[in-house]
């Protein structure tokens, strides 16, 4: 009977061993999500812009009712090193910040840049923020995921 019970303690342990055995054990740290150019990608008919480049692809259509567009010829994307995806295009009046989940980008941020629209706007990396240029007016903004600075 001891015998059983010591054989099942140690089959038990060793099962147990096991198992925490098979679960994650890998963490990579310090990584760095800049994607330091910006995207300029043209949505296609349903309103999905496709980055070949990045590997992403979503549907602006909801960006779009939000700034009271109809439609954009080209929408500007760029990451920062947080893993935040900035968006805008010429005509917005904001730009959107988004947080990657599982299958979706979660809006993170919707920063006010102007009240007359974008003219022409260029996404830049400056190290710790994002740096947005009105090319029709000369105006720049610096934005992070948590609004201007």
């Amino acid at each position: 009977m001891v015998k059983n019970y010591i054989t099942t303690l140690f089959i038990s342990a060793a099962l147990m061993l096991s198992v925490a055995a098979c679960g994650p054990s890998l963490v990579i740290t310090d990584v760095n999500y800049t994607q330091p150019v910006e995207s300029v990608v043209s949505p296609d008919a349903d309103n999905v812009i496709n980055d070949r480049r990045y590997a992403i692809s979503f549907s602006i259509t909801s960006i779009l009712e939000e700034e009271n567009i109809a439609s954009t010829d080209e929408v500007r994307l760029i990451r920062n090193r947080s893993g935040y995806y900035f968006v805008t295009a010429a005509g917005f009046n904001h730009i959107y910040v988004f947080k990657p989940a599982s299958g979706e980008l979660e809006l993170e941020n919707k920063i006010e840049l102007t009240t007359d629209g974008l003219g022409q706007p260029a996404l830049n990396q400056r190290g710790d923020h994002i740096e947005v240029v009105d090319r029709a007016t000369g105006q720049t903004y610096r934005v992070t995921e948590e609004g201007r600075s």
